[in-house]
């Protein structure tokens, strides 16, 4: 089989494997994931490149390359942030939830438990909670972590602006006072603007009093993972 069908047939492979039933792939390994987003991706680079080079042959030639490569690079975010959700589940408390959305890694607590009502003091049990958090983001020094507060509409917008903006803030002092680099963390109020449920029931009020912490793969572990290095310091593993 010429080097051009392989490619091909390799491509295919991982497409499918892309575009397969979206529960499935909700629910495989994110390491998995990654591997097959990286691999789909580095085919399609390295046939671009490979037909720059050598042609129509150097396509298919550049395309099983490129995909060997991003399966290898897929996997070393989706590894590393698998790691890394397995950690933080750990500490975090029944009523909190983890998320994953591609590379992402969202946890979401509700303000009532992390919070006093109207405050941005935060409760014993959470500032419990955020600094065991904390010690999981510092064995994984390789992301950026946004901090997200979140409000019911009830009360003025100006107000819920203000106390959100307060929650999010405290939440990053936190984390900054329990060993957390300050220059990986970002915070953003958005008041009442994003409900994740209605505010007309005393349920639907309470989903969207809310802190998001947000976790990213910094630039460092993307320009590894597309195979740039950009010039950083080499592959950490967990401390």
């Amino acid at each position: 089989m010429s080097s051009a069908m392989l490619a091909k047939k390799f491509i295919v492979t991982i497409s499918l494997f892309s575009l397969t039933g979206c529960a499935a792939y909700q629910t495989a390994p994110r390491t998995v994931k990654g591997a097959g987003i990286g691999a789909a991706a580095g085919a399609g680079t390295g046939a671009a490149i490979g037909a720059i080079v050598g042609g129509g042959r150097g396509a298919g030639q550049g395309a099983a390359i490129g995909a060997v490569v991003g399966l290898i690079g897929g996997g070393l975010i989706g590894n590393y942030m698998d790691q890394q959700a397995k950690e933080m589940e750990a500490v975090l408390g029944e009523q909190d939830r983890l998320r994953r959305n591609q590379e992402q890694l969202q946890v979401i607590m509700p303000s009532d438990v992390t919070f006093s009502s109207g405050s941005a003091a935060l409760q014993p049990g959470a500032r419990d909670r955020l600094r065991r958090l904390a010690e999981v983001l510092d064995r994984y020094p390789r992301t950026t972590v946004q901090v997200i507060g979140n409000t019911d509409s009830r009360g003025t917008e100006a107000s819920n602006d203000e106390l959100s903006q307060r929650r999010a803030r405290a939440v990053a002092d936190e984390f900054i006072a329990n060993g957390v680099s300050a220059a990986r963390i970002s915070t953003l109020g958005r008041g009442a603007s994003q409900p994740v449920a209605t505010n007309d029931t005393p349920e639907g009020r309470a989903q969207n009093r809310r802190v998001e912490i947000n976790v990213n793969p910094d630039q460092g572990l993307r320009s590894e993972q597309s195979g740039g290095g950009g010039g950083g310091a080499p592959s950490e593993e967990p401390r």
